[in-house]
Formats: structure tokens, C-alpha cells, sequence
């Protein structure tokens, strides 16, 4: 082996344990809970006074915009709450802002014993906040408690506060039962003898969504994915990546979207309107560090004397569960990967296998079976180019020796012979590449679908794994997974011809690079995806065994 082989092999297996070092010791961590809702309140403050210039802007144009540096004030306050089979909504009156949202049916912490909140700054009230982009700040100010209604069908909570020419803003929120969907109604009632103008209203939602920029740094569940903001725009849906580490503020105007998303990889929280009439535009706000906001601007309203203007929006806040947003026409936000097509079908497989079997590993290892079943044919043909490739390799493999002794100092005519004898005896080097390569787009399918699905979150599947969106607590999956591959790649590489030592040394790399490499990674990944990766593992190793054990 010479010296540039054995640098490019220690490079590979060096990479990946200094990958899973830093990983597990060098991670920045979390600032403390107090300056992480500090520095959060103060975007949120006044995030609603850069308004007035967005409302201006072309749509999808991005405006500077300076960050905001007030600190809200204490504020004497009352809480009220409404809640469901799924949800539990704090409110305050101050600012009529929802200040929590609980999620009954998940948990969050390591031992996943602690409640699952969505709001990540208590502090902000701008979660839910209505205010006026050039007027009084709407919440700062003590909103009357209007009462609730409490039923069977849903909660409905009614806050009211008194505007400038003798209008009365409302704010209704109605929870239904057995959804994750809140609905925002806002009515602006004249109370006047006089027209009443009411303008630059903005209903908005932030910072963030689960967690805030600090707490992400420390989060291990899934595959690390932060914020991002997805609204759709014809056909596509577009999305917009927040980053911790954002080096300056911005607004986004994204136009009139049927809705407006902020999600992270599990939940998400969004506006859309009722009437896509009622209201101006869509932002997207960022702010320095990784804060981000959406928003919507209502249109403004000329009220008659004792009449009202009205406007509402349904807002999604919980968990990216496909059925829950098809009803919504949001589904497109879940991520199911490329091509959608197929992780959707995967999506409904595994939900038939869950439905069966009320455990989700259970119901990965039977969906890994059924696409392994289904690509039973493309792999056995594979296989079996494999297996006559090895053969024929055996019996050349003098012929071959004497090849490479006879033209050591001139490669360019040693392979030209090499092909030459391959084509005698019928080897394709890439023979049994194509079937696998029709297989990959289902394998990637899978694979995707399993890092974003929501229903592994807190899901037990058996033993230690109690819970398949985090890493294996004890490294059992992720070292089963690479020793599996290597024995996958040996049983592949003994079949795959090697026509001088180059090709013979990144064999040797793929044989025991890539497992190395991929088990430190996947010290980090979501226990169900290494579930999937396992068992497709054993299942290919087992198919081969067949094809092998067969007598010609």
C-alpha cells in the first residue's frame, strides 16, 4: 500500500471520530433560560413597528431593518385558560397574546418527563399579538377578560380593548375539540356616531416556534433541523431557512399565500385566513441571531357607526401530523422527501403497519420487509451478476496476474487488455450497478420519510428504545448498522472486478472506510431511521446468502 493510500484511509476514519468528538463534547452549549428570553424579547418588542414600511413593499423583497433593542417592562397580569383532548392554550391579559402552549399527547426533556411547550419565550408577548405598526403598542396594555365558553365542542376566550376614535378591538380564540387548530377572530366594533378608520393592524407570531436560537444548540431529537418558514406560491412551495447564527435583520413581504408556516422539524405553527380578502400581505421577519417571526397585515377598514369589521385566521400549532394537515390543505409542510410521490406512499404504508401493530419500530421492520419483498426481483438479478461475476473472475484471475506482470510499466495498455478479457468472457463491471440504482430512489424515500415523521416522537418500540426520534442511548443500533454494511460491502466487493491496485485500494476504502465512517455519524441519528437502515441491512445480507447457496 503506498503512502497516498494509507493518508487518504487514516483521513476517512480520522474525519469520522473527529466528527462524533465534536459532536458529543464540543457542541456550544445553551446559554442560561433567563438571557436566552432577553434577548428574545427585545426583536419582539417592537417587531410590529417595522410594519408600516413592509406593507409598502413588493412582495418577496427583503428590507433592512434595525434591530430593536426595548426590553418589555414587568407587567402586572392574569392568565386564562382553554384546552382539549390534545392542547392545553395559556393566555394573558396583557396584550390578549397566548404566553403557553402545551402539547398533551408529547413530551420533551432526556427522559421525556417534562411538558412540550411550543411558545419558547414567555417574556415576548408577541405570540398571537395584534398590534398597530404606527400606533400605541397593543401589548402593553391590560385587555379586558371578556369571559369564556366552555363546551363540549371547543373553548371560545374573548379579550376587548379600547381604540383611538371610540373603536373597540375584539380578539376571540376558538379551540374546537380534538385539533391542533386555534382560530384567531379580530373585529373592530365602532362605537362611534362617527366613520372610524382603523389601519396597520398586524396579527403575528414569534419568536420561533419549540425552541429559541440558545436552546437549539443543546436539542439531539431527530437530525437538528431550526426553523424554517414555508408558505406556498402557486404550484411550489417555498421556504425560507432561519439560522442561529443570522448576521442581520430583515423583512420579508411574501405577498398573499394561502398560509404562512413557521416549523421546525416536528412542529409548526401558522395563519391562514379564512378570507384571503381580509388581509394585505404576508411577512417574514429576522432578526439578528436566529430569531424569526411571521405576520400578517389585516387590511384597513373605513367602520361605519355601530357596525364592525371583521377578520379571521386558523392557526395550526402542534405537530406536523400528515391526516391533521390534509384537512387544512397544509400537508405540503410536512417534509416527506424526493421524490414525494414515494415518501408518501411510505407514509401510508407505515401508518397501515402501525395501525396493526400499535408499535412503530415494529411497524418500520415490516415496511423495511415489504419494500425489500417488492424489490425482490431488480436484487436478486443484482445478486446473481454478482455472484457469475465472481465466478468468471475466479476463473481469469491467472490470466490476469500474468496481465499485470507483463504491461507494469504501461497501465493504459494493462487496462485495455483487462477490458478485452472482461469482454471475452461477458463481465459487465457495472452489471448488477443498475438494478441497485433503480432501487435507490425508494431507499432515499424511505429514509427521509423516517427523519421527519412526527409519530416517532416519544414512540417506544422495545427494551432500551423507548424512544425512535432520538439516538440509541446505548450505541447498540448504530454499531449493529455498521458492522451489518461491512459484511454487506465484503460479500459485494469479492464480486466486483479490480483491474489494478488503484481500483483494488478504493475497494479496500469502501469496504472499511464507510461503515467506520457512517457508524460515527450515525452516533446522532433518530434510532428508527437506524432501525430501517439495520434491517435493510440483514435482509440484503440474507438475500445474497440465498442467491449464493443455490447450485448452478
Amino acid at each position: 500500500m503506498n503512502d497516498k493510500n494509507s493518508r487518504l484511509i487514516i483521513f476517512i476514519v480520522l474525519s469520522g471520530i473527529i466528527l462524533f468528538g465534536y459532536n458529543m463534547f464540543f457542541m456550544p452549549k445553551p446559554a442560561a433560560q433567563q438571557a436566552q428570553e432577553t434577548a428574545a424579547s427585545a426583536p419582539a418588542a417592537q417587531a410590529s413597528q417595522n410594519a408600516a414600511a413592509a406593507n409598502s413593499a413588493a412582495p418577496a423583497a427583503a428590507v433592512k431593518t434595525s434591530m430593536p433593542s426595548a426590553v418589555i417592562k414587568p407587567f402586572e397580569e392574569k392568565k386564562y385558560v382553554i384546552e382539549n383532548s390534545l392542547a392545553r392554550v395559556s393566555f394573558s391579559d396583557r396584550g390578549a397574546v397566548a404566553v403557553g402552549y402545551e402539547l398533551k399527547k408529547f413530551t420533551a426533556g432526556k427522559d421525556n418527563k417534562e411538558v412540550l411547550e411550543l411558545i419558547p419565550n414567555k417574556a415576548s408577548y408577541s405570540y398571537l399579538a395584534l398590534n398597530q405598526a404606527a400606533g400605541q403598542d397593543l401589548t402593553a396594555v391590560k385587555w379586558k377578560y371578556d369571559g369564556s365558553l366552555i363546551g363540549d365542542n371547543g373553548s371560545i376566550i374573548t379579550f376587548s380593548t379600547p381604540l383611538s376614535g371610540g373603536v373597540t378591538a375584539v380578539k376571540k380564540f376558538i379551540l374546537d375539540a380534538d385539533t391542533y387548530a386555534l382560530t384567531t377572530e379580530i373585529i373592530f366594533k365602532n362605537n362611534s356616531k362617527s366613520p372610524a378608520a382603523v389601519k396597520d393592524m398586524q396579527l403575528m407570531w414569534g419568536p420561533n416556534i419549540h425552541l429559541l436560537p440558545s436552546e437549539f444548540q443543546k436539542n439531539k431529537d431527530g437530525m437538528y433541523a431550526f426553523n424554517r418558514i414555508h408558505y406556498p406560491q402557486g404550484r411550489e412551495l417555498k421556504k425560507v431557512e432561519l439560522k442561529p447564527g443570522a448576521k442581520e435583520d430583515k423583512i420579508t413581504n411574501v405577498g398573499t399565500p394561502d398560509y404562512i408556516a413557521i416549523k421546525d422539524l416536528y412542529f409548526m405553527s401558522s395563519f391562514k385566513p379564512a378570507d384571503k380578502t381580509t388581509y394585505k400581505n404576508a411577512l417574514i421577519k429576522e432578526y439578528k441571531g436566529g430569531f424569526g417571526f411571521i405576520a400578517v397585515n389585516l387590511n384597513d377598514a373605513l367602520v361605519e357607526p355601530g357596525a364592525e369589521a371583521v377578520s379571521s385566521f386558523v392557526s395550526y400549532i402542534g405537530p406536523q401530523e400528515y391526516k391533521r394537515l390534509k384537512k387544512f390543505d397544509m400537508e405540503r409542510v410536512v417534509d416527506l422527501g424526493w421524490p414525494r410521490f414515494l415518501g408518501l406512499w411510505m407514509f401510508y404504508a407505515m401508518d397501515f403497519f402501525h395501525k396493526l401493530t400499535k408499535n412503530y419500530g415494529v411497524a418500520i421492520l415490516l415496511l423495511t420487509l415489504l419494500v425489500r419483498l417488492i424489490l425482490w426481483v431488480p436484487s436478486q438479478h443484482s445478486f446473481k451478476q454478482m455472484k457469475d461475476t465472481q465466478k468468471k473472475m475466479t476463473i481469469i484471475k491467472p490470466r490476469i496476474e500474468t496481465l499485470k506482470k507483463v504491461y507494469k510499466d504501461d497501465a493504459q495498455k494493462l487496462n485495455e487488455e483487462t477490458m478485452k478479457l472482461y469482454q471475452e468472457y461477458k463481465i459487465n463491471p457495472l452489471g448488477g450497478c443498475l438494478p441497485m440504482l433503480i432501487q435507490m430512489p425508494i431507499f432515499i424515500a424511505l429514509y427521509q420519510m423516517l427523519i421527519n415523521m412526527v409519530e416517532l416522537k416519544g414512540a417506544y418500540f422495545a427494551l432500551w428504545l423507548k424512544d425512535l426520534s432520538k439516538p440509541d442511548p446505548f450505541f447498540v443500533l448504530p454499531i449493529f448498522m455498521g458492522v451489518s454494511m461491512f459484511f454487506q460491502q465484503k460479500m459485494t466487493s469479492t464480486a466486483t472486478p479490480v483491474t489494478d491496485e488503484t481500483a483494488a485500494m478504493q475497494q479496500k476504502i469502501m469496504l472499511w472506510g464507510m461503515p467506520i465512517f457512517l457508524t460515527f455519524l450515525s452516533f446522532s441519528w433518530p434510532s428508527g431511521l437506524l432501525l430501517y437502515w439495520s434491517m435493510s441491512n440483514v435482509l440484503g445480507i440474507a438475500q445474497q446468502l440465498m442467491v449464493n447457496s443455490k447450485k448452478d
